[in-house]
C-alpha cells in the first residue's frame, strides 16, 4: 500500500513539472556532471582527492531530488490540511475523514494528491508517540481532480472500508497539489 502511494505520489509530481522543476534538475544534472569531470581532471594528481569528488557527486545525486522536491513544494505549491471530522461509523466498518486543502501558493491548481494516515491514538509523548505514527494502522492515497484557486479552499473526505479497529484513532493528512 505504502509502495502505490510512493509511486502514485512520483508519478503526479513527474507529470505536472514546470518551469522550475526542469531548472532545478538540470541544474543537479549540470553540477553532477562537473563534479565528475573535474574529479577526472584532478585524479592524474591525487587519487584520493578525485575518490572523494565523485562519493561527493554521487551523494548529491541521489540526495538532491529530495530537498528539491521539498523546497519547491514549500515555494511553488504551498498548501496545508485540516482534518474537520475523523468519525467511526456505529453500523459499519467504516471510518471517514473530511477534511480541507488551503491553498496557500500563487496559482490555481488543478488536481491534488491527499495522502491519509490512520493510528492509534494514545496519550503517550516523546518517543513513545513518535512510533505509534510509524505504524499506521490503515493508510489511503486519493487523487481529488477538482480545481483549487488561489487562497481558495477544497473540502474532501476519504472513507476507509472494512476499518475493524476498535479502539480510538488519530488521522494525519498531507496533500500535494499541481
Amino acid at each position: 500500500m505504502i509502495t502505490d502511494a510512493l509511486k502514485l505520489s512520483l508519478l503526479t509530481y513527474v507529470k505536472h513539472f514546470g518551469l522550475y522543476d526542469y531548472l532545478a534538475f538540470g541544474w543537479l544534472l549540470f553540477t553532477f556532471l562537473a563534479l565528475i569531470i573535474l574529479a577526472s581532471l584532478i585524479a592524474k594528481k591525487s587519487s584520493v582527492a578525485s575518490l572523494l569528488m565523485i562519493i561527493l557527486a554521487l551523494i548529491t545525486l541521489l540526495v538532491s531530488p529530495f530537498f528539491i522536491k521539498i523546497k519547491l513544494g514549500e515555494t511553488l505549491r504551498n498548501v496545508s490540511t485540516e482534518i474537520t471530522m475523523v468519525k467511526k461509523l456505529t453500523f459499519s466498518d467504516s471510518l471517514i475523514v473530511e477534511g480541507m486543502i488551503y491553498n496557500h501558493a500563487n496559482k490555481d491548481f488543478s488536481l491534488c494528491v491527499v495522502h491519509t494516515i490512520i493510528y492509534k491514538q494514545s496519550d503517550a509523548t516523546g518517543i513513545k508517540a513518535f512510533i505509534n505514527t510509524l505504524k499506521p494502522i490503515a493508510n489511503q492515497s486519493i487523487l481529488v481532480k477538482q480545481d483549487l484557486p488561489k487562497e481558495g479552499v477544497m473540502e474532501f473526505q476519504s472513507v476507509f472500508d472494512d476499518f475493524i479497529y476498535s479502539g480510538d484513532v488519530n488521522a494525519s493528512l498531507k496533500a500535494e497539489c499541481y
